[in-house]
């Protein structure tokens, strides 16, 4: 069974602060880092398949523009549509099968998201997920206050005991 997470795009870089900061440069900057964001950590955890993040657009052409970034893509509702109508209509659509679930804080997103039986995620949920999982391990080291030469010594007491030595 498919696993999606369908991400209310703006409502997401408006309540993210390290997203905000990078609107200050630009909201193309903010939508650029945030599906970087997004890959690394598709990258480093398999929990969905796929993740669709949702924009509104002033474009005039009708319908809704889709790029793919690996396994995220971004649609872009245009003009016609906004973004919260366009992921109801992406929920309306989907099958009973796949396993959603949807990132935002607006109420309509929410409660349309809960009449389709999807999972319901807080954008303070969403940031949790994607960003305390980006914290590397020589971090949680260096915390502890270990030296070069402590970390060298267990590194060579693993490898004896995992017969890699």
């Amino acid at each position: 069974m498919p696993r999606y997470l369908i991400i209310d795009g703006y409502n997401a870089i408006h309540k993210i602060d390290e997203l905000e900061a990078k609107k200050d440069i630009s909201l193309e900057a903010a939508r650029l880092y945030f599906i970087k964001l997004l890959n690394d950590f598709m990258r480093r955890k398999n929990t969905f398949d796929k993740i669709c993040i949702v924009f509104d657009s002033k474009e005039e052409a009708l319908g809704v523009r889709r790029y793919s970034h690996g396994r995220v893509e971004a649609l872009f509702a245009t003009r016609d549509k906004d973004a919260d109508s366009a992921i109801v209509d992406l929920l309306r659509k989907a099958s009973p099968g796949d396993k959603i679930s949807v990132a935002s804080d607006d109420n309509f997103v929410k409660n349309h998201a809960r009449v389709y039986s999807r999972d319901v995620i807080s954008i303070k949920e969403l940031e949790n997920i994607i960003m305390l999982k980006r914290q590397s391990f020589k971090s949680k080291i260096r915390e502890k206050g270990l030296g070069r030469d402590d970390i060298k010594d267990i590194n060579t007491e693993l490898k004896k005991r995992w017969g890699i030595e």
